[in-house]
């Protein structure tokens, strides 16, 4: 037979709640297989670790640490490690001492209620257990017990705890004590020990008990003290089979117990060993309407919905038939008495007898409330996902009705509305689109343009500039076929919010229930306010959007030029923004005629990947344009367009190279460049290894605008290229070999044979750069 700390054990074990204790160090010394469950951290994982340290929510942690040190019992939510998991409750209690200074329960915030309950029947467990149960530091100081003790012994639990066993119970605490001494030195229980005499100093009547004295160990083998469990066996009259009676007694109890604590609800049922219903279940009853012959044998699950019927049926027969058997769980929707369905959890928890199973004690708790919030939250997420996919305001409409259709109405209608005349009652505009659930007939065809009177919800939507909910109206029948369609459809209530852009209603967003759907509520209506006010926003932010491409457009077709066409020369050039939406960056390529003869290059980088940089972009670029010219060296334009930048605030961290290619007479070319701390050109030989020039690099522009600047010059041979080039072709987020310069030249000599435009397109689409920075290339290749 178990000990009954060993049934504790496995009923603490075996709780629907997660169940945690922390000791006065605040390391964990229990972790329950739930608590496993709902973190996705194993005991193993967990146990023994210190609170602070354990692999929980770190900004939680830090508040229940403060909490606990200010000796209060507190409750709190915190997310679960696992993306996907559940959002977790909490309640955490002092505990009775050094070793369980803390008690916690874990659970899904869905079943809160359970954290309660799971507190209340722990302690209930303790303080009702037909025997006496005591713990003792290593000290042999009481640092808990049980009411049994105090009805076996007298006295109260005040005048145990902190003192010894001598300071107690005089001679006969003693004679315990040298057996715990024992246990503490050898590790080894000592059962059924039995022990004689009178308590509280020998004032006490005479009484006879067993003792059973157990070790109590630290996951990591430390001993932290010892347990007792106490029986009272002094009437003659308590002989083996009162013993063997009382035993089985407790065991029942604490069955009974973890049947409670593993299947506790309002609606309470009692079912055969094969799973079947052959006992009246009046609480159920009660839910589904169904009368005790309609409930008999397996018609219970004939008030499962349809869609569940068949799973529920599967998943139950499947448990009753498992061996061993365990706590059964399942999720579905009933049929209640009022005709509508709502989502139930079923518990169940096998009762044993001698060891096997006798019968099934389980509940139908209600928690539609629960699922369809939890719902609600998912959906509203989703419709974000949703709004923030599209990049104009049309589309973001389109795809949020994608995503709320089937799961949040049978029909969506999105309602583009005309600018509203003063003292109009109605609303006119555009019938944008229409989403129907899968299985439910279309909707008689209607014009694209709508006009609803002032009774109509859309209409009192766009006036009130709010939300609507009702019951479906007689203005949404405006004509008998659109009146038919709603009576087969089963249309039942409507949803109606509003689309804000600049102040204005733009839109109204109309959802529409229909069949055995619940009807729509105010926690509904809540959430179309929440959905039509990100909307609002998407809205908002598609339009600016649309605006700023479009400057964003002109910005690259002013700036951005083709090259010009230089006999002896081929010039080639590709840009790739990081910001791909704007289509514009702070990268930029020029390629111009100088005046007096010969080719001006340049690439150059501000800061920044927005509307801000390209226009900085643009002025730099427009400046080197005018200071450029073939009678001065490329170092004279670059260290003019530091000095007159930075004198008008234009800089911003910018690098560049700027040259001179002047043809030659033998078919070569000079290329002469000066650089403010830009990455070096590359040149590669018609028949050799390309490589990188090495030449003077001065500072970026804006820091020292009077710093001297130096010019390097190196000659192109016939066929040669010329590779100008911007850092977002060779930046890499981890690069520990420094290999970014040897792989961009392993590139450019593995695409040189290539024509110079594809030569161009393979070095921006198979970079290994991954920094998702703007990318130019500008190319030169003698003929």
């Amino acid at each position: 037979m178990e000990r009954p700390v060993d049934l504790c054990a496995e009923v603490v074990d075996h709780l629907p709640v997660g169940v945690f204790a922390l000791d006065a160090d605040d390391v964990v010394r229990v972790w329950n297989r739930r608590a496993a469950l709902l973190t996705g951290w194993s005991a193993q994982r967990v146990l023994g670790t210190r609170l602070a340290d354990a692999p929980l929510d770190g900004p939680t942690i830090a508040r229940v640490v403060d909490e606990l040190r200010g000796g209060r019992p507190f409750t709190g939510r915190f997310p679960a490690l696992d993306a996907a998991g559940p959002t977790l409750y909490f309640r955490v209690v002092p505990g009775a001492g050094p070793d369980a200074a803390v008690v916690g329960v874990l659970q899904d915030v869905v079943d809160s209620r359970a954290g309660d309950e799971a507190f209340a029947l722990l302690d209930a467990l303790w303080e009702s257990a037909p025997v006496g149960l005591a713990y003792f530091d290593t000290a042999l100081r009481y640092r808990r017990v049980n009411g049994a003790v105090l009805d076996i012994d007298g006295g109260t639990a005040d005048q145990r705890l902190g003192h010894t066993l001598e300071e107690v119970h005089g001679a006969v605490g003693a004679t315990i004590a040298d057996g715990l001494r024992a246990v503490l030195a050898d590790g080894r229980p000592r059962p059924s020990v039995p022990v004689r005499g009178r308590l509280w100093h020998g004032a006490g009547p005479p009484q006879e008990w067993r003792m059973s004295m157990y070790p109590v160990h630290a996951p990591d083998g430390e001993l932290t003290g010892c347990g007792v469990v106490i029986v009272d066996v002094t009437a003659a009259e308590r002989d083996r089979r009162e013993l063997a009676r009382v035993a089985a007694q407790r065991e029942l109890a604490l069955n009974r117990y973890q049947s409670l604590v593993e299947a506790t609800s309002a609606a309470v049922w009692v079912r055969e060993v094969d799973g079947s219903a052959q006992r009246d279940a009046p609480a159920l009853r009660a839910i589904t309407g169904q009368t005790v012959l309609q409930m008999r044998g397996w018609g219970f699950l004939d008030a499962v919905h349809p869609d569940h019927r068949d799973a529920s049926r599967a998943a139950w027969t499947s448990a009753v038939a498992a061996e061993p058997a365990v706590l059964f769980t399942h999720v579905h929707r009933l049929r209640t008495a009022a005709g509508d369905h709502r989502w139930f959890r079923t518990r169940a928890a096998p009762v044993r007898s001698e060891g096997r199973v006798v019968q099934w004690v389980g509940t139908e708790t209600d928690i539609d409330d629960a699922v369809r919030a939890r719902d609600r939250l998912d959906l509203l997420a989703r419709a974000t996902l949703a709004l923030g996919t599209a990049t104009e305001p049309d589309g973001e409409l389109v795809a949020l009705a994608d995503v709320l259709v089937p799961e949040f109405a049978d029909v969506c209608r999105v309602y583009l509305v005309d600018p509203q005349r003063p003292g109009a009652r109605g609303v006119t505009g555009r019938r944008a689109l229409s989403r129907t659930a899968p299985g439910l007939p279309e909707s008689p065809a209607a014009d694209a343009r709508f006009l609803f009177d002032a009774r109509h919800p859309v209409a009192r939507c766009v006036r009130d500039a709010a939300a609507v909910l009702e019951d479906v109206p007689a203005a949404l029948a405006a004509a008998p076929e659109v009146e038919r369609w709603a009576d087969g459809a089963r249309a039942h209530s409507v949803l109606v919010a509003p689309v804000h852009a600049r102040g204005v209603v733009v839109a109204a967003l109309l959802f529409l229930g229909a069949g055995d759907r619940p009807r729509y509520t105010g926690d509904d209506l809540a959430l179309v306010t929440e959905i039509g006010a990100r909307a609002s926003a998407a809205v908002e932010k598609a339009t600016e959007y649309q605006q700023s491409r479009q400057v964003a457009v002109a910005l690259q077709s002013a700036m951005l030029t083709e090259p010009p066409e230089v006999p002896g020369l081929e010039i080639r050039a590709r840009y790739l923004p990081a910001a791909v939406n704007l289509a514009v960056g702070g990268d930029w390529y020029d390629a111009f005629d100088l005046p007096g003869g010969g080719l001006a290059v340049g690439v150059g980088d501000v800061e920044g990947h927005d509307l801000p940089a390209a226009a900085t972009m643009g002025q730099l670029r427009s400046m080197l344009r005018a200071l450029a010219d073939g009678a001065h060296p490329p170092s004279a334009a670059v260290a003019a367009l530091d000095r007159v930048a930075t004198r008008l605030g234009v800089t911003r961290f910018t690098t560049l190279v700027h040259g001179h290619v002047a043809p030659r007479a033998d078919g070569g070319a000079v290329f002469r460049w000066s650089n403010a701390g830009h990455p070096q050109p590359v040149l590669v030989p018609a028949d050799g290894e390309p490589a990188f020039l090495s030449g003077d690099v001065g500072i970026v522009l804006g820091v020292a605008p009077d710093a001297p600047r130096g010019d390097s010059e190196v000659v192109l041979p016939p066929g040669a290229t010329l590779l100008l080039y911007t850092d977002g072709l060779v930046e890499r987020r981890r690069d520990p070999d420094d290999r970014a310069g040897a792989d961009l030249l392993a590139l450019v000599r593995t695409h040189a044979h290539r024509p110079l435009g594809e030569f161009c397109d393979h070095l921006v689409r198979d970079t290994a750069a991954d920094t998702d920075d703007d990318i130019v290339v500008l190319a030169v290749r003698v003929s």
